[in-house]
């Protein structure tokens, strides 16, 4: 089916728009850019770069994706890229910037909500599912693992990583990593507990959330350093696919933990 696209839309010649897209007026789309099936585009959009839109996205009024990266380290000339995956919501005054080194990406997953005045700062890697609340705002390079949520007015340092359906609190500030399944909160935000809530959503077993909760006190409610901790969880939970993924998010680390303040500090 052919795509709906106003009159007062500004589209370059040379983008590729899938099949049954929808262009509201005052849109602009510039000649890199590939817009998949079935996508709609309120109005007053700027899409830019050279970007890719994966089918069934949603994207709402003064929303910027794929424009320069804001940081002042891009040299021009340098050629970057911006993807979104498949049916994610972007709303109002979202913005998305490209990578910043010339062949770098940012990338954001399938069926991820990107609420009003989100930010994805250049050469972020967010996952599937993903919720970024109203304000909430990633610096460069941050990785956001799939099903987390971050909550109303956060900010996350770059380089940051959060793990796997973790969530971080409304107006948190984080400057360092949060493990798979748990909840960081505060200014600086640290670990309070896991995401028992989150976790039920995805269905995941009531043993197995409590299994990860058990993990969680002994690593920062034992007393143990981390490399104790981590041959604990090895001798306890040696064939468990969620524990695992919390020993090997630990593994990767490089900003360090956001501990809570009780536990060791190495």
């Amino acid at each position: 089916m052919a795509s709906e696209i106003h009159p007062l839309a500004a589209i370059h010649p040379e983008a590729r728009i899938g099949e049954n897209c929808r262009i509201g007026p005052f849109c602009s789309i510039g000649p890199h850019v590939e817009l998949g099936d079935a996508c709609r585009l309120h109005s007053h959009v700027v899409l830019d770069g050279r970007t890719t839109i994966g089918p069934a996205c949603d994207i709402y009024p003064f929303a910027s994706i794929g424009l320069q990266s804001q940081d002042l380290k891009f040299k021009p000339g340098n050629v970057t890229y911006t993807h979104i995956g498949s049916h994610t919501i972007i709303r109002e005054h979202v913005t998305i910037h490209s990578g910043t080194e010339d062949g770098s990406n940012t990338a954001i997953g399938d069926h991820c909500a990107l609420l009003a005045l989100s930010h994805v700062g250049h050469n972020c890697q967010v996952g599937h599912h993903v919720i970024l609340s109203h304000g909430a705002t990633l610096g460069g390079h941050a990785v956001i693992e799939d099903y987390c949520n971050l909550g109303g007015l956060s900010a996350v340092h770059q380089y940051v990583r959060i793990g796997e359906n973790a969530m971080l609190a409304g107006m948190a500030r984080l400057v360092q990593d949060v493990l798979p399944f748990t909840i960081a909160e505060g200014a600086p935000a640290v670990m309070r507990s896991i995401n028992k809530i989150g976790m039920g959503r995805r269905n995941i077993p009531p043993q197995e959330i409590n299994q990860v909760h058990r993990a969680f006190r002994i690593i920062f409610k034992k007393g143990l350093r981390l490399e104790e901790a981590i041959e604990h969880l090895h001798r306890e939970f040696p064939e468990h696919k969620l524990v695992g993924a919390m020993i090997d998010f630990i593994r990767r680390s490089e900003r360090g933990l956001a501990r809570p303040p009780s536990s060791p500090t190495r």
